[in-house]
């Protein structure tokens, strides 16, 4: 009986480390990422595929604590499958706060991208979202017509005709005045992970102190979502800094039907789709 319960006990502890350092799993809520993934998909995500971190919460109470990187492990690649998450700091962008998100990463840092009636060039070479993405090329929005919400606003850029547009690298410097600071806002302060900018007239201020320029922090990725006519995604929430990463995703594990109606739970189940890879 103790071997069984010390079994037990050590069963619990490898779990509640692995939860903590290595594997994690998210249920899929919306059809953003459809056909690759879709409302009902159980993932497994790999928490140490990009850097080994501490927990960024307790574990099994569920509350949120400072996460501290303790080395790299990799990085990021076009078309890897990242679970991210935005700070709850900014009430601006409530409908983003401490979220999690699943997206394509299609445009790495320093990349330039652009979309042009719906095809993604980066750095002026087309790139396709994978054969599982529902990527269709009809009615079209012509270039100048601005879709509400954009990021880069003012632009008349719109989902299927975007930038160019460079994304962020470490160390890269933008010019900041009161005509973008609404646009970069957001980057800056998912940055310092604090409401740090200020406009007061013409005067721009960054965590109390007058700029011009701001020096870009971390790495930024440009995400997209695989049902490329229904997401939102970089185009209209800007840049995933690395910091917000919070894995890769690697498989699914179970898929139920929430369209199907009933109490038998065997029949919601797609059987198919179980242990199918990113």
């Amino acid at each position: 009986m103790k071997k069984f319960i010390r079994l037990i006990f050590f069963l619990i502890i490898l779990a509640i480390f692995l939860r903590a350092f290595i594997l994690d799993a998210f249920r899929i809520p919306t059809s953003s990422m459809a056909d690759t993934l879709y409302p009902g998909d159980f993932i497994i995500v790999n928490l140490a595929a990009y850097k080994l971190n501490t927990p960024r919460e307790i574990p099994i109470l569920g509350l949120s604590i400072p996460s501290v990187n303790i080395f790299d492990t990799g990085k990021p690649e076009i078309n890897d499958l990242i679970v991210f998450k935005f700070p709850a700091i900014n009430s601006d962008d409530a409908v983003y706060n401490n979220i999690n998100l699943i997206k394509r990463i299609v445009a790495l840092p320093g990349d330039t991208l652009q979309i042009i009636n719906k095809k993604i060039f980066i750095n002026r070479k087309e790139i396709n979202l994978p054969e599982t993405a529902r990527h269709g090329f009809e009615n079209i929005k012509p270039k100048g017509k601005e879709d509400e919400g954009i990021f880069y606003s003012g632009t008349g850029w719109n989902s299927d005709n975007y930038g160019p547009v460079r994304v962020p690298a470490m160390g890269d410097t933008i010019k900041i005045n009161t005509d973008n600071i609404e646009i970069w806002k957001r980057l800056i302060v998912y940055e310092y992970e604090e409401k740090v900018v200020r406009k007061e007239g013409s005067v721009i201020t960054i965590d109390d102190k007058p700029v011009r320029n701001y020096v870009i922090k971390k790495n930024h990725y440009f995400v997209i979502g695989d049902n490329f006519n229904n997401s939102r995604d970089s185009r209209y929430f800007g840049f995933v800094n690395e910091d917000m990463i919070l894995g890769k995703a690697m498989f699914i594990y179970l898929s139920i039907d929430p369209a199907k109606s009933g109490s038998d739970f065997i029949s919601k189940i797609r059987w198919k789709r179980i242990f199918r890879g990113m």
